[in-house]
């Protein structure tokens, strides 16, 4: 899996602009925000760190001071597959606590695009992504309907029927007079 591909997609699917920022990184921008996505060796990220973001920065400054609110919303985001020891997560920790300039995701360990996307969530939609097989959504159902009589709920979730009959027999259950 290429890291920044599937960071250029999530980033692109909520509606952001994406443009190269160098071979391993790119820039991503909307109305209310700025920011920049590197995907390198934790090694590198943890060495190099602060002055890539010093530099996207400086390289932004005009930008940046046309809009206010992007200046208050800026993202360094870095992404490695690399597992971190115990040392590199110190590191780590003091990159992400460092709050001058920008706000700082770095993230380890990727190896899926739900890592990828877990690392971006900062700043996109919340997603609610549920897996539920149909006979758990009868389960919930039922249980979250238990306040209906039971003929209404057996003509909701009994088998399947057409429209016009389920509704006869849902009307029927809660004994509702058809006119």
């Amino acid at each position: 899996m290429k890291i920044l591909d599937e960071a250029r997609k999530i980033l692109e699917s909520n509606e952001y602009f994406v443009s190269p920022l160098s071979a391993n990184g790119l820039q991503f921008e909307d109305e209310t925000l700025v920011g920049f996505v590197v995907e390198d060796s934790l090694a590198e990220i943890i060495a190099s760190w602060s002055a890539r973001q010093d530099q996207f920065i400086r390289e932004k400054a005009s930008h940046l001071r046309k809009s206010a609110l992007k200046s208050w919303n800026l993202y360094s985001v870095f992404l490695t597959s690399d597992l971190p020891d115990e040392e590199a997560r110190k590191a780590v920790a003091r990159i992400e606590e460092d709050f001058r300039a920008t706000r700082k995701i770095v993230q380890t360990g990727i190896a899926t695009v739900s890592d990828v996307q877990r690392a971006l969530y900062p700043f996109i939609p919340i997603q609610n992504v549920v897996a539920i097989s149909s006979d758990d959504l009868k389960q919930k159902l039922r249980s979250r309907l238990s306040t209906l009589p039971a003929g209404a709920l057996r003509a909701l979730l009994g088998p399947e029927k057409n429209e016009r009959a389920l509704l006869r027999d849902f009307e029927d259950a809660h004994e509702i007079k058809r006119t």
